[in-house]
């Protein structure tokens, strides 16, 4: 099963006893067997953001929207879009344009917790609006994050382009379109293990972490666009 580019994978063992097809979304309509959209107040000491079905449109493509609100404790109302099903091992893809502007993140990651009975493990691509010549690669390992900073020879914010991630038993690796830009380990250090559920969101970012994001401008608004999102089941014993 080919995607939008590389190694053609199929069929998965998975990081946990969760086992899901793989996909390949266009967002040509809301399929809400598959999807869900945030709809609350989110109470976060690092987002300066509560979640609303406002914020996200389907349409040829999912648009997520940030724009400021009045009269409530978080400043801004961002959106946030999530797989209904668990995956695991196998290769994630987007074709994304994240959104330029100090304090903004706009990401495309995995994430399970306690909120889905589980330990925190996470994988991520981000791009931060501070610097949309960068790309953000980070995880989480029942709760401890690593994270990166990779160096792009193009602006993110200037078009939608492919960006992706592998997770195998015992390694993550990171692409830009059909260039490897990172691999993380086993040997390197501890490697997320527990199948999560698929998201894209935009967010902006709290004030106490603005050394990472930047400063949230008063009345930042805008849009991040996202055309596709995949994942392709790993099978056991498909390299390493």
């Amino acid at each position: 099963m080919r995607l939008f580019w590389g190694i053609s994978m199929v069929a998965l063992s998975m990081a946990s006893p969760i086992m899901a097809d793989g996909f390949d979304e266009r967002f040509k309509s809301f399929d809400a067997h598959h999807w869900s959209i945030a709809n609350y107040t989110f109470k976060h000491p690092h987002f300066d953001t509560d979640w609303s079905t406002k914020q996200v449109a389907i349409n040829n493509g999912l648009t997520l929207s940030l724009t400021p609100q009045q009269g409530r404790k978080n400043r801004y109302l961002g959106g946030s879009l999530r797989r209904n099903t668990p995956t695991g091992f196998g290769r994630y893809e987007v074709i994304m344009q994240p959104l330029r502007g100090a304090g903004v993140v706009t990401g495309f990651f995995t994430y399970t917790g306690p909120h889905y009975g589980t330990r925190h493990d996470e994988i991520d691509i981000e791009f931060l609006g501070k610097n949309t010549r960068q790309i953000h690669l980070a995880l989480f390992v029942d709760g401890k994050m690593w994270n990166k900073f990779i160096d792009l020879d193009f602006d993110a914010a200037d078009k939608p382009r492919a960006y992706a991630f592998e997770w195998g038993d015992g390694f993550v690796r990171w692409y830009v379109g059909d260039t490897l830009i990172y691999e993380r380990r086993a040997i390197d250090g501890p490697i997320p293990a527990v199948a999560g559920r698929l998201f894209a969101n935009i967010w902006a970012a709290d004030p106490s972490i603005k050394l990472w994001s930047g400063e949230t401008l008063s009345g930042t608004s805008g849009q991040a666009k996202v055309l596709q999102m995949g994942f392709t089941p790993r099978t056991a014993g498909t390299g390493t």
